[in-house]
C-alpha cells in the first residue's frame, strides 16, 4: 500500500462480539483524495451512526470515544432480541411484498399454458422484470418469457429467442422461443456447462430420442475403452484424440450440457464418437499390452480375446465382471463365480 493511500485512511469503526465491544482505528485523511473508497466508507459510517446512535451523542463529533463507551454498555438478552428484530425490520427487502425481480434458477420443466390475463393478474399487474405498474388496457403489449412463464415490459423483453432446457429435456424440442433479457443471459451463461444429469431430470428422454440412445451406446463404449487405454503406456496418441469430446462426456455417463444435446441432435457427437471408437479398437487389436488385459470366453474357450466394450457380441457377469460371448452366456451359470465360490468354501473348510 503506497503512502498516499495510507495517508488517505480515515476513522473507521464497527461493532464486534454481538454489538457489545467496539473499537476505533484512527489515522490521517488526505484532502487530495475526495472520491476515494476510504472517503466513501467514511460517509457510509456517518450515515450508519445517524441511524443507530442517539442524536445527543452525535452533537460532539470529536468525542466519539466517549460516545462509543456509553453505547457499549453490556446489553441483556431481551435487549439483544429487540435489537435483532429491529435490524430485521430495517433490512432492505429484495423487491416489495407484491413484486420481486427474477432469480437465477435452472428450470427443468415446461411452463404450463395459462391465459394471459390470469398470469398478469397473478403478477399484480406488474412487469415481472422491473416491477413497473401495467394498466389492464395495456396487457396485450406485454411480452411472454417462455423460460420463466411470466410477462415483461418491452424494456425487460426485447423479443430475443433461445432454446428452452425444459422443452429439450421433456420433448426433445430444440425450437427457439421468446425469452426476456434476464432469461437470455442466464441461458447463455449455462449453455456449455454440464448441468443436466439425464437419469435424474429426464428419465424418459432416451426412449424419445433415437439419436441420444445411439450416442449413449457409443459413450458407454468410450468410457470403457478409455479406462483400458489409460493403463497402456503406448496409447498416448489415441488418448489425445479423445480431447475432441468434452471431458465430462468421457468421465461420467448421462451428464450433458445444452450445447452437447444440440450436437447430439445434429449428429455431430455421434460422428466424433464413432471415429474415436474405431481408432481405439485399431490400437487395441495390435497392442500386446492391451490384448493382455482382455478376456477369454470360458464357455467356448475360443482363442479370440474379447473386451467388455464389445457390447454387440459380449456381455459381463454382474457379480464377478468376467466377460463372455453373449451367445455362450445364455441360461448358463458363470464359471468364474462357481470357481470363486468353490475356492471360498475350500478355504472355510481349511480354517475349521
Amino acid at each position: 500500500m503506497n503512502s498516499a493511500l495510507i495517508k488517505s485512511c480515515h476513522c473507521v469503526w464497527f461493532f464486534m462480539h454481538k454489538f457489545q465491544d467496539c473499537f476505533i482505528c484512527s489515522c490521517l485523511r488526505s484532502s487530495r483524495m475526495q472520491c476515494s473508497a476510504e472517503d466513501l466508507a467514511h460517509h457510509l459510517v456517518a450515515e450508519f451512526r445517524k441511524q443507530w446512535f442517539p442524536s445527543e451523542l452525535l452533537q460532539n463529533p470529536d468525542n466519539l470515544n466517549s460516545a462509543l463507551q456509553e453505547v457499549s454498555v453490556p446489553v441483556m438478552a431481551d435487549d439483544r432480541i429487540s435489537l435483532t428484530e429491529e435490524i430485521v425490520q430495517k433490512t432492505r427487502m429484495r423487491g416489495t411484498l407484491t413484486w420481486a425481480p427474477p432469480t437465477f434458477q435452472i428450470i427443468f420443466f415446461v411452463q404450463p399454458t395459462n391465459r394471459r390475463s390470469d398470469v398478469i393478474a397473478s403478477q399484480h399487474f406488474l412487469c415481472a422484470g422491473c416491477g413497473t405498474k401495467i394498466e389492464p388496457r395495456y396487457m396485450k403489449k406485454l411480452r411472454y418469457c417462455d423460460y420463466l412463464g411470466r410477462y415483461f415490459c418491452d424494456g425487460c423483453h426485447g423479443g430475443l429467442e433461445s432454446v428452452i432446457p425444459g422443452r429439450v429435456l421433456n420433448n426433445w424440442d430444440f425450437a427457439r422461443y421468446p425469452v426476456c433479457h434476464f432469461s437470455r443471459q442466464l441461458l447463455d451463461s449455462i449453455w456449455q456447462q454440464p448441468l443436466f444429469k439425464l437419469t435424474s431430470v429426464a428419465k424418459n428422454l432416451y426412449s424419445q430420442a433415437k439419436e441420444l440412445q445411439r450416442f449413449r451406446e457409443l459413450q458407454e463404449q468410450l468410457v470403457s475403452i478409455k479406462k483400458l487405454l489409460s493403463t497402456c503406456r503406448l496409447s498416448d496418441r489415441v488418448l489425445d484424440e479423445f480431447e475432441q469430446l468434452p471431458a465430462h462426456l468421457i468421465q461420467e455417463l448421462h451428464l450433458f450440457s445444452m450445447h452437447d444435446l444440440i450436437r447430439v441432435k445434429k449428429g455431430q457427437l455421434c460422428t466424433i464418437a464413432k471415429a474415436l471408437v474405431q481408432s481405439a479398437v485399431t490400437h487395441i487389436d495390435i497392442c500386446e499390452l492391451c490384448q493382455a488385459k482382455g478376456f477369454i470366453c470360458e464357455f467356448c474357450h475360443s482363442e479370440e480375446v474379447i473386451f467388455p466394450f464389445q457390447r454387440d457380441t459380449c456381455t459381463r457377469c454382474q457379480d464377478c465382471r468376467a466377460c463372455f460371448h453373449i451367445s455362450c452366456f445364455r441360461d448358463e451359470s458363470c464359471p468364474k463365480c462357481a470357481r470363486l465360490q468353490k475356492r471360498k468354501k475350500l478355504q472355510e473348510d481349511i480354517n475349521l
